[in-house]
């Protein structure tokens, strides 16, 4: 750049010392002496470039140091990324606030770990193990949870549409006005878990095991429950308008205070003497 700036400055005085020249030969005047215009010039112009050199070499140096850092961190982010979380043990660690969308987490184990108000959107948590895991209001939609072993989890006010749990354990587990639209409990594990305040239309419980489970005030509506086992489950003041029950052993379930249940629904459940349901309608003995 220096010896661009330098011929530029040479070409310059040489066509400044021509015309001057001319100029001095019509009016009689001096003319320029261009060996000593070009050797001042170039004095001036190294002169400039030492005084910048070293505010040139402090920015570069500045450069270095930012994109260092910014190395580092990516390295660090690259560290606690997907290979290295994946079977670690997390146990009463908290990630509160963590920023980790799109993370995996696959067989880590989770005992008493905090995750609250995490951004865990489309993470991974596969194979995960531990009691007590605490995911109240995190943000985990689309985030695949199956064959979890998480009984007692808190999910709370958690955000899990379209999460997947299936063929996983969340005996105990507390999903107390969640989001689970769309989410698929398929073949999991749902027993005394409370599902209460939830918002769970399309959701798929098919083949879970949810004896006990508390679906108060839940929105189920189109929710699929064929082949679950409900045994003992609250329904009260659950709108369960247009879910499936086929194939739904529903012995001492509660379902007499939910709303929008059609007998149709019940065509292909079974249920027994301790089952509660609407006045008026019936249901056929489980073998």
């Amino acid at each position: 750049m220096i010896r661009i700036v330098m011929l530029i400055i040479l070409f310059m005085i040489m066509a400044f010392t021509l015309v001057a020249n001319m100029v001095s030969q019509k009016t009689g005047k001096p003319g320029v002496n261009v060996g000593r215009e070009i050797n001042r010039h170039l004095k001036s112009a190294v002169g400039g470039a030492e005084r910048l050199a070293p505010e040139f070499g402090d920015a570069i140096n500045r450069v270095d140091a930012e994109l260092s850092k910014f190395a580092k961190k990516e390295g660090a982010d690259t560290a606690t990324g997907d290979d290295v979380k994946a079977n670690l043990n997390l146990s009463g660690a908290d990630f509160t606030a963590a920023q980790a969308p799109n993370s995996v987490f696959a067989g880590v184990q989770v005992n008493a770990t905090k995750f609250l108000g995490a951004l865990l959107d489309g993470a991974s948590f596969e194979g995960a193990t531990g009691a007590g895991a605490d995911f109240t209001k995190a943000r985990m939609a689309g985030a695949n949870l199956s064959a979890a072993m998480l009984p007692e989890a808190d999910f709370t006010h958690a955000d899990l549409k379209k999460a997947a749990f299936r063929a996983g354990d969340y005996a105990g587990a507390n999903f107390t006005s969640a989001d689970l639209t769309g989410a698929s409990f398929s073949a999991a594990n749902l027993s005394k878990a409370i599902i209460a305040k939830a918002f769970a239309s399309g959701a798929s419980f098919i083949d879970a095991k949810a004896g006990g489970a508390d679906f108060t005030r839940t929105d189920l509506r189109v929710a699929r429950f064929a082949n679950a086992e409900l045994r003992d489950a609250i329904f009260h003041g659950s709108d369960i308008t247009g879910a499936d029950f086929t194939g739904a052993r529903l012995q001492g379930a509660d379902l007499s205070g939910a709303i929008g249940l059609a007998p149709e629904q019940l065509a292909a459940a079974c249920g027994d003497a301790s089952t509660k349901l609407p006045q008026g309608m019936s249901l056929q003995a489980c073998e």
